[in-house]
């Protein structure tokens, strides 16, 4: 049971990725993004949205760390106020 989970985990994972790489290829027009100090290089749009996508997803798994961590943190002193 547990080889068929980890094959379809692979399996979806790995369409995830044939998606993403469709998605960028797709969308190629050129795009130039301006921040506040600089102007980033000259990429395609798919490429753009990709690269903020991975900045998002991590970003948002620091956050749910951290969160983990304070909440751990929180369940351990509360654990040894009551002994």
């Amino acid at each position: 049971m547990r080889f068929i989970i980890n094959s379809l985990k692979i399996v979806v994972f790995l369409f995830l990725i044939f998606l993403g790489a469709l998605f960028a290829i797709e969308n190629n027009s050129d795009l130039t993004v301006d921040f506040f100090f600089f102007e980033g290089p000259n990429l395609t749009s798919g490429v753009w949205l990709t690269i903020f996508l991975m900045i998002g997803a991590i970003l948002g798994m620091c956050a749910s760390f951290f969160s983990k961590l304070v909440s751990k943190e929180k369940f351990v002193s509360k654990k040894i106020k009551e002994h």
